[in-house]
Parts: structure tokens; C-alpha cells; sequence
């Protein structure tokens, strides 16, 4: 009986110390590594989950990375607010284990709110920061039509001789040549119809007052979000990049990890690039930040 009561007490403390929660204070857009937790070596089957996420928070379970039955995972928090991810295991006597981890994530600070301020503008003389895009024009071929008539034309003529039945025989069981032969003809004639113009499309370039080109005289950009993972990095760039925004990937090394910074526009001063982010915040489900340009 003793013995009985210390097994299901260890079983119990086990229990609690494999469903206790963890606090972490994360930012929005930073990789989020799930890998140092205690679990027991018997587990044989993972599975990650979203137990709560902001109202807004578009991620569910296949954002977890490499994948949301890995033992070792991570996410990106894509809005401010709270995240309980539960991880659920299965041991190899079948016993269904679980454990929370909770992080806050907060917006990302704007570290270059109060420095490098632009000097004022004397109103009278209009100065433009930012050079707007050539239109692009697409180029159609001129398309030449060719149309390839066939006519088949069938004569029938009527056979001169016929084999008159003998009597009492069937006309039908006569063999001869059949009433009438026919000929057919087949003419092949080739057309070309006029060519058809197509009038070029015109398209039409972004019309924010914020975008520059003028990349070599940049010194702020936004930072939509940074990760560990290269493909993940590529993937949300050529999103942004057919959203029509001037995406690109910055490499950066912190605390020997190499990390990809996926990024948008190039601006000359620091008013411009606050205003764009305004902009992406209000038309998107991004919450990127200034940063500068390195």
C-alpha cells in the first residue's frame, strides 16, 4: 500500500512539473525558438498547437517550423498580444502528456524616434525627396492569322448496266456493281488574314510619395520581419514583393546565428519611412519598423 502511494505521488509531481507554463516577453516579427524544455526520453510523438493568439493573429498551426510535430520548433508572432502554444506527447505505453509555454510579444520600439531629424523646409521652396518611377509599357506582338480551307466535293453516277433478275429471283441476291459510283475531290486552299495590332498596356508605376530609388543616398528602411530561416525569409520577400512593395533580404549575424532581415523601401529621411510604415499599417497585416539601413 505504501509503495502504491509514493508511485502515484512521483506520477503526480511529474505531471506538474511537465504542465507548468513558462513567461517569455517576446517582439513582434522575431523568430521565436521553442527547443530548451524538459520532456521525458519515452516520447515517441509530438504536436504543437495555438492554445490562445490575438484576435488578429493570423498564424495556426502549419507556422510552426520545420513543422508542428517537430520536438524542436519555431514560430513568428505576426500582431502584439498573448500566445499559448501547448505542445502535446505521446510516450511509448501511450500516456498523452502536455506542456505550455506562454510569451507576450510587443510591438517593435521605434529606436529612431527622437535622432537624426530633419532640418525644417523653408515652405517657399519645395524639395522633393523621392523620384517617381518610370511607367512600364508591355510590349504585344503583332499576331498574323493563317487559315488552311479543305473541300471535299463527292459525285455520284448512276451505273448504265444492270443485271436484270431472272424470274422468281430476288433482285437483292444479284451480284453486281452497285446503282451508282461516286467520286470525291479534295481541294486544300490557304488564307492569311490581316494582321492584328494590339495597342501596348501602359503600367502604372506605385504612386506613394514616400519610395525612392535613389537607393545610394537611402539611410532608413522598414523591417517587416527577421528570421532564422532562409526559405521562410524568400518566401514572405516575393509575397511583399507581388503585393507591389520593394522588398528585399538583408543577411545579418547576432550572437553567431545568421539571420535573414526581410525589408522594404529605401528612404532618404526618417519622415518619409515613418509615414510609409503608417501606411503599410493602415492597408496591410504587417507591423513593421524603422529601422536604418546597414
Amino acid at each position: 500500500m505504501n509503495k502504491s502511494i509514493k508511485l502515484m505521488l512521483v506520477v503526480f509531481a511529474f505531471f506538474m512539473i511537465i504542465g507548468c507554463t513558462s513567461n517569455q516577453g517576446v517582439l513582434v516579427g522575431d523568430t521565436v525558438d521553442i527547443a530548451n524544455y524538459k520532456r521525458p526520453s519515452n516520447i515517441v510523438k509530438y504536436q504543437w498547437s495555438f492554445d490562445t493568439k490575438p484576435p488578429t493573429s493570423r498564424l495556426d498551426p502549419r507556422d510552426f517550423i520545420p513543422s508542428n510535430y517537430h520536438p524542436n520548433v519555431t514560430f513568428i508572432p505576426d500582431v502584439p498580444g498573448r500566445y499559448i502554444v501547448r505542445l502535446t506527447m505521446i510516450n511509448n505505453e501511450g500516456s498523452v502528456l502536455h506542456k505550455s509555454f506562454v510569451y507576450m510579444a510587443d510591438p517593435q520600439p521605434d529606436y529612431l524616434a527622437n535622432i537624426d531629424k530633419e532640418k525644417p523646409v523653408n515652405k517657399t521652396t519645395p524639395v522633393s525627396t523621392t523620384t517617381p518611377l518610370p511607367p512600364k509599357v508591355i510590349e504585344i506582338p503583332v499576331v498574323t492569322e493563317k487559315v488552311i480551307l479543305t473541300k471535299t466535293t463527292v459525285t455520284k453516277t448512276p451505273n448504265e448496266w444492270q443485271s436484270a433478275p431472272k424470274p422468281g429471283q430476288n433482285p437483292e441476291e444479284i451480284e453486281q456493281e452497285p446503282a451508282y459510283s461516286t467520286k470525291s475531290v479534295t481541294k486544300v486552299t490557304e488564307e492569311k488574314k490581316e494582321p492584328v495590332v494590339m495597342k501596348a498596356q501602359e503600367v502604372v508605376a506605385p504612386t506613394t510619395q514616400y519610395v525612392t530609388n535613389l537607393k545610394e543616398n537611402a539611410k532608413y528602411t522598414l523591417q517587416v520581419s527577421s528570421s532564422t530561416v532562409e526559405a521562410y525569409a524568400v518566401e514572405l520577400k516575393d509575397k511583399l514583393i507581388a503585393r507591389g512593395y520593394d522588398a528585399f533580404i538583408q543577411k545579418a549575424e547576432i550572437e553567431g546565428k545568421l539571420r535573414y532581415r526581410i525589408r522594404v523601401g529605401h528612404f532618404v529621411n526618417y519622415e518619409d519611412a515613418k509615414n510609409y510604415r503608417q501606411e503599410m499599417l493602415d492597408n496591410t497585416e504587417f507591423e513593421p519598423w524603422v529601422d536604418k539601413i546597414k
